[in-house]
């Protein structure tokens, strides 16, 4: 079976709409002659990547004592 048939046979037995648009979008991005995905980020992308590495390194962080009553309420039921 080529490798075209097996992508074909996996994407045919999806059902979740969302991947499937996530499958879509992919190939959509990866297949437009337009497109080099090894060229540099665009205004867009690098704005947000600024923007991600401007921000305060506590953002979103969690102290040990924390992340220790996380993950013991996680792992009980």
């Amino acid at each position: 079976m080529s490798v075209k048939e097996q992508v074909l046979q996996m994407v045919s037995a999806i059902d979740d709409e969302q991947l499937l648009k996530l499958v879509k979008a992919d190939i959509e991005y990866f297949s437009s002659k337009e497109i080099d995905i090894l060229d540099e980020p665009n205004d867009a992308d690098k704005e947000e990547l600024l923007n991600q590495v401007n921000e305060p390194d506590e953002k979103n962080t969690l102290t040990e004592e924390e992340y220790k009553a996380a993950t013991t309420k996680w792992r009980t039921k």
